[in-house]
Parts: structure tokens; C-alpha cells; sequence
């Protein structure tokens, strides 16, 4: 092959350290070591050295190393049978189709243009290594005739100097990955010790490309992943951003509708009558519900952007279930319906954000009144645990319509209904049971339904800490 010994490229730091194994010292050389004995030190320093970190290109060079000093071969390459690890899907590289050709991973004093012709081969051509990898058996060319049984390539291969090959398959976990070659400037005979050693190189060569790309891929994989999340949650920031600025521009001017409806129905203007009177109590009304979407969306957005303050407080719990159902009272009498609340009898003292709380136990209980018909509502109130355990425990029951055992998964998805109708006859944005539960999870608790069925109403369960058991939010809410 060409190009003298000091030719050839640097070795790498790998290669280095398991050569230093490989050959003997000077006096280890005159005490005349056997090549059986060199080649069981390539062994042994390839199977410490192929378990580094290596990436694909550095294992190849690392096994055509060892070959190369072990044996004394002038040249060495290693291919792979289409992509490695092989691709889930055909795709066509210059004409050829990526599991019907062989691919050039690293080379040792091979000529450029033998290279070249070597990438991209198809499996059909008539040289050795396409033989290999077709039929998995090795070959083994001791001289200038067995070269010239292909034609083009050994021609090519005597011209630049090689008078000997073998060519032998890499296999790894029984699957046939490529090929490994290797070439000699004379005439060589090949034992079976020098057969067995340069099949070992192959399954050993095979094995730690295999693992350096199943790290490459790990890597890769993780990178990616990264990315996704990142990009996601910019998206989301963005997004709920979006929203927030939205909801902001939404609710200044119905808060002055609002305030101007109230100054016109109380007569600062003049006289109204009662058609008046009515139609302004309607406009209000609406408003007001209008403006009740706009503040759930507005949580909502607040909480998916990471924004939501948790600003914790000594509070009765009984204090914030009655300042809940004050809002939520007038429309329950509005349908005849009873609202009660259960619970023990003596106070119950939480260290939590009574705001977010309230807000959770209105979306409950405005949810609870929206869709009951007849019956009731209640609330049941409980503590359980001991010491720094204590968790205090909210459930709503009604006896409404119910949600069907196959949507409860569903349930607290953002926008999700059970009757996609209800945005135009109910007026319900879909975000209140999500907006609940993020807000519970907030406060270091959770949002669950117990039971729901359908005409047979629904239970939900808000479990808290009673100490609130994080450190307060400081981000600003936009």
C-alpha cells in the first residue's frame, strides 16, 4: 500500500494507550515475543480501551490501529451496511438505497480513490467487500492471483502496492453490521490464528461502533427533547402572554359599561323608566357575566405562564367558604335550589392564599349551581392528619346532570365541556375546573372528582395543607 510507516495519520490518544500494551519493549523484544503473544496484547488493550466514550470514528480507528502494528498490515477500512445503527425508513443517496449499500466509516492508508469507490457501494458489485457483506462469510487473499478474482478492485489494490486482503464481517448482536478490511504489501499466508484474530476484530470493531452510536443517539435524543421544551415553553409564555394582555384590554372597557350601566339605572342622568330599568338590569347582567369569563381567563393565563403570586395568610376556613357562596347564593335561589354547608364545629385556622382558595371553591360552587336543576348543593368540610400533616379537606356535591365515566379524564383539560353546546346557552368558557385545579396544585394540594354519573350529579374533592408549605411567589403578574 502506499506511503511508508511515517506516513500514515497520528494515532489518537486511544490508540496510543492500547498500543503501549501492544508492543513490547526492547527487551521484551529480545526475548524474542511471539506474534500470538502481540496480537493477545491488541486483545486485551482493545477490550479496555472499546469501552471509553468513544464516538464512532474513534473505535474504528482504534481497531485499524491495532491491526495494523498486530499484524503488520499497510492498510485498513471499515464500512457499514447502509446506515448505523440502519435507519426505520428508505431513503435513496445517490441512486443507491441506504440498506443496499456500504458506507465508509474510517480508513488507515487507503488510496483516495480505493476509498472512494468503497462509499456509497451497492451490494451487487464484484469486489470482496460487497461479497462479505452479502454472504457474511470472510475472505481471505493471500497473494496477487486471489486479488485479481476481482477484476477492478484488485487491480486497483496491486497498483497501489497491497499483495495480500482479508476482508471479514462485522457482526454485533447477530446481525451483520459491515465489513472490515485490511491489506498487506507482500504475499501472506494466513493461519487460523491470524483468521480468528481478525474475525475477533470484526465482532469487536462492531460492538463499539454500535455503542458509540446508541450514545450519539442518546445524546441527540436529549438535545432534541431540550429543544422541544424549550421551544414549547416559549411558545407557552408567549402564548399565555397573549392572553393575559388580552384579557387586560378586554376588561377596562367592560368595567366602564359596567360603571356607566349602574350610574344610568340609578337616575344620575335623569329619569329611567321601568322598560328602562329592565333592559339596563339586562345589560348589566350580561356584563357582568361577560366580565367573569374574561377574569377565568385571565387566571388561567396568569398560572400558565408561571405568573400566579401565592400570598399566604392566616385565614378561617370558614370565613372563605362563606365569602364564596355569597356570590353564588343569589343564583342558586334564582333556581330554587338549597345550599348548605357541613363541617366541624370548631374553627378551622388555615395558613394559605384565601384569594386563590375563594376562587377555587366559586369556580366549584358557580359550577355545581350552573348545572343542578333541582336539589342541592353541599358542602362538606374536614380535616385529616395530625401535627405538620394536617390537610383539610373540601368536597361539593350537587345533584345536576353528571359527566359520564368515559369523559372524567377529560374533566379539568382547558376549554374541555361535556356539552360543547353549553358556550352558547350557558355562557361557560370551559376553563373553570381547570383554572380550579391548577390554582389547588398551587397551594400544595389537589383538585379530584370523586364520583360523577349521569342524573346523578357530581362530587368534587379539594384537599389542601392547612400551612401553606412552599415560600410566597414573587414573580409579577402582568
Amino acid at each position: 500500500m502506499p506511503g511508508p510507516p511515517n506516513d500514515r495519520p497520528p494515532l489518537s490518544a486511544f490508540a496510543l494507550a492500547a498500543l503501549r500494551l501492544t508492543h513490547p519493549s526492547a527487551d521484551e523484544s529480545g526475548a524474542g515475543i511471539s506474534g500470538a503473544s502481540v496480537r493477545l496484547r491488541a486483545l486485551a488493550a482493545l477490550s479496555g480501551s472499546l469501552t471509553d466514550a468513544l464516538g464512532p470514528q474513534d473505535a474504528a480507528d482504534l481497531v485499524e490501529q491495532q491491526a495494523l502494528f498486530a499484524l503488520g498490515a499497510t492498510s485498513a477500512v471499515v464500512v457499514t451496511l447502509g446506515t448505523f445503527p440502519p435507519r426505520t425508513t428508505v431513503v435513496a443517496e445517490r441512486g443507491v438505497p441506504v440498506e443496499t449499500a456500504l458506507h465508509v466509516v474510517h480508513a488507515i492508508g487507503l488510496p483516495l480513490e480505493v476509498r472512494a469507490a468503497l462509499d456509497e457501494l451497492p451490494l451487487d458489485a464484484p469486489v470482496p467487500f460487497a461479497e462479505v457483506a452479502r454472504t457474511g462469510a470472510p475472505l481471505f487473499l493471500p497473494n496477487d492471483d486471489a486479488l485479481r478474482l476481482y477484476p477492478d478492485w484488485g487491480a486497483a489494490m496491486i497498483h497501489a502496492g497491497a499483495r495480500a486482503a482479508a476482508i471479514v464481517p462485522v457482526w454485533a448482536n447477530g446481525e451483520l453490521r459491515g465489513v472490515l478490511g485490511l491489506s498487506w504489501a507482500a504475499a501472506r499466508t494466513f493461519d487460523e490464528d491470524e483468521r480468528a484474530f481478525v474475525l475477533t476484530l470484526g465482532t469487536m470493531c462492531a460492538q463499539a461502533i454500535m455503542r458509540a452510536h446508541l450514545r450519539d443517539a442518546e445524546r441527540l435524543a436529549r438535545e432534541a427533547e431540550r429543544q422541544a421544551r424549550e421551544a414549547a415553553e416559549h411558545a407557552n409564555r408567549s402564548k399565555a402572554h397573549f392572553v393575559a394582555t388580552i384579557s387586560h384590554e378586554l376588561r377596562t372597557p367592560m368595567n366602564a359599561i359596567l360603571g356607566y350601566t349602574t350610574l344610568m339605572g340609578e337616575g344620575i342622568y335623569g329619569p329611567v323608566s321601568a322598560d328602562q330599568q329592565d333592559h339596563l338590569g339586562r345589560v348589566r347582567s350580561s356584563g357582568e357575566h361577560l366580565l367573569g369569563l374574561i377574569e377565568e381567563l385571565l387566571s388561567y393565563a396568569r398560572v400558565e405562564a408561571g405568573e400566579a403570586v401565592v400570598r399566604p395568610e392566616p385565614v378561617a376556613l370558614l370565613d372563605v367558604v362563606e365569602q364564596s357562596l355569597v356570590l353564588v347564593r343569589p343564583i342558586a335561589e334564582q333556581k330554587g335550589l338549597r345550599v348548605r354547608v357541613e363541617g366541624p364545629a370548631e374553627p378551622v385556622e388555615l395558613f394559605t392564599d384565601p384569594h386563590k382558595l375563594r376562587q377555587i371553591l366559586v369556580n366549584l360552587l358557580a359550577n355545581a349551581v350552573k348545572f343542578t336543576a333541582r336539589g342541592e348543593v353541599v358542602v362538606l368540610l374536614r380535616v385529616e392528619g395530625r401535627d405538620a400533616a394536617v390537610r383539610v379537606v373540601i368536597e361539593v356535591t350537587d345533584t345536576g346532570r353528571g359527566i359520564a365515566p368515559e369523559s372524567h379524564e377529560h374533566i379539568f383539560d382547558p376549554f374541555w365541556q361535556a356539552d360543547p353546546t353549553s358556550t352558547h346557552s350557558g355562557g361557560s368558557s370551559g376553563l373553570g375546573l381547570s383554572v380550579a385545579r391548577q390554582l389547588a396544585r398551587l397551594l400544595g394540594g389537589d383538585l379530584t372528582v370523586s364520583r360523577s354519573a349521569p342524573d346523578e350529579g357530581s362530587t368534587f374533592v379539594v384537599s389542601l395543607p392547612a400551612h401553606y408549605p412552599g415560600r410566597p411567589e414573587r414573580r409579577a403578574v402582568h
